[in-house]
């Protein structure tokens, strides 16, 4: 199964097309983008990877009442006509905690007590925050931010991608959590290496990302995730992927940054997904840490058995030999029928009340993996979502509920799973019964 981000590159390309690509700039009216200087607290140690279990963040929801003027991107096309327009997301956010005005009304859509149906925006710092508080309180230690490097180079969305950017600083700032840039190049065949290189530049010179305290750093080096190489459904070359690791490894401003393959899940054997050309194998090598992507490869206890055995064992046995770090993919469940226009269940990967994402963690920890990515904390385009989900859904529309569980229980298991990670519980195959309440695990990862 071809899942997940592997066909999202389509869906930003008709983005990316309505705004246009121009080279990456900060308007003066974005001042959010000078460095982060309120209250901060550093309870999750932010100078080393391991021991962490980190959320893929995307943050790339709007609405047509954030001022942003981009409608209700990401949430669907066409909403803001009443009883009309359809749906990308598979799962409805539990948004009983955001503000009022960080909530917008889905016009003739109505909840089960006919109360409109609403959502938030990625634009507004508020659903952010709560997000960060969220990740505080149930342990999770912080996240990778997604950044587009196709939308960053667009003057007209790179506002939103930098609103995000500022609020995720500030919302890790504020809570003790950790945050590194994940670059990803699902840029259509518009991208090229210089746009990257010059976006990384920017969060250098403007951003001062580097400098943020709360900027995870490893080995003494800054993290950055560079997810989108050697993929055979994106048009990246060996020659423009060694430049990139040249430019982030070698440069000597810009460069000496602890740089993660986000890659294929065959990386290692060219097989699967990956890009045939043997020429890849040391593309691949010259990171200092592999993510590969997991999600959609396994379904059932039994095919994950089988990519432990085929692809993450071997994995490990490789990178330990070499001296480099290991980061696979968790995700709790899948399913992108209204984005891609399915019927009802047709891509669903059951979530099994968190079970089947629990073994996954159980399994890294066998394995010994001290480092772990999870896809993603707020996708509910894909149906990877952990963070809070409503089980009562607007009333007319297809979308998948949380199975009668409590709208935390994927943070819950998630801190849960943090904790197992790091040694500071044992491993145990079955999943917690009664995850930990809210307010444990709100110093973890020191």
């Amino acid at each position: 199964m071809r899942l997940g981000r592997l066909s999202f590159a389509a869906v930003l390309v008709v983005h990316l097309a309505a705004f246009g690509l121009a080279a990456a700039q900060a308007p003066d009216d974005q001042p959010w983008l000078k460095p982060y200087d309120g209250p901060s607290r550093s309870d999750v140690d932010a100078t080393t990877l391991d021991g962490k279990v980190l959320c893929g963040y995307q943050g790339w929801f709007n609405t047509p009442c954030d001022g942003s003027g981009f409608g209700f991107v990401h949430w669907g096309e066409g909403l803001e006509r009443p009883d009309e327009g359809r749906f990308t997301i598979d799962m409805w956010p539990d948004v009983s905690e955001y503000a009022a005005e960080d909530l917008c009304e889905v016009p003739g859509l109505r909840m089960p007590d006919g109360s409109p149906a609403r959502l938030y925006s990625g634009f507004s710092k508020g659903p952010t925050l709560v997000h960060t508080r969220w990740m505080r309180e149930y342990g999770l230690d912080g996240v990778f931010l997604s950044r587009f490097v196709g939308e960053a180079a667009n003057p007209d969305r790179a506002r939103h991608v930098n609103r995000v950017l500022a609020n995720v600083r500030e919302g890790c700032h504020r809570e003790g959590r950790v945050w590194a840039m994940m670059l990803d190049l699902s840029t259509g065949r518009r991208g090229d290496a210089k746009m990257v290189m010059d976006d990384w530049k920017f969060l250098c010179d403007r951003v001062k990302i580097r400098e943020d305290s709360r900027y995870l750093h490893h080995r003494g080096k800054p993290v950055v995730l560079l997810w989108g190489l050697g993929f055979k459904d994106r048009p990246w070359s060996v020659e423009q992927a060694k430049e990139l690791i040249a430019f982030f490894r070698d440069d000597p401003k810009y460069g000496g940054v602890y740089l993660i393959g986000g890659v294929d899940a065959h990386w290692r054997t060219l097989r699967g997904d990956s890009r045939k050309d043997a020429d890849w194998a040391e593309v691949y090598r010259s990171f200092d840490a592999i993510s590969p992507w997991d999600a959609g490869r396994y379904h059932d206890d039994a095919s994950m058995d089988r990519i432990r055995r085929e692809v993450w064992e071997p994995d490990l046995a490789e990178l330990k030999a070499a001296g480099k770090g290991y980061i696979p993919t968790a995700f709790a469940g899948f399913s992108w029928d209204n984005l891609q226009r399915k019927s009802p269940g047709t891509t669903v990967i059951p979530r099994r009340g968190g079970a089947f994402y629990w073994r996954q963690f159980a399994t890294f920890r066998d394995l010994g993996v001290r480092t772990a990515f999870v896809g993603m904390f707020d996708e509910v385009d894909e149906g990877t979502a952990i963070y809070k989900l409503a089980d009562t859904l607007p009333v007319g529309r297809h979308f998948l509920g949380a199975e009668g569980l409590p709208a935390d229980h994927y943070l819950r298991l998630t801190g849960e799973a943090a904790r197992m990670i790091r040694g500071e519980t044992p491993l145990s195959w079955t999943m917690p019964a009664d995850p930990s309440p809210r307010g444990r695990g709100a110093g973890s990862g020191r």
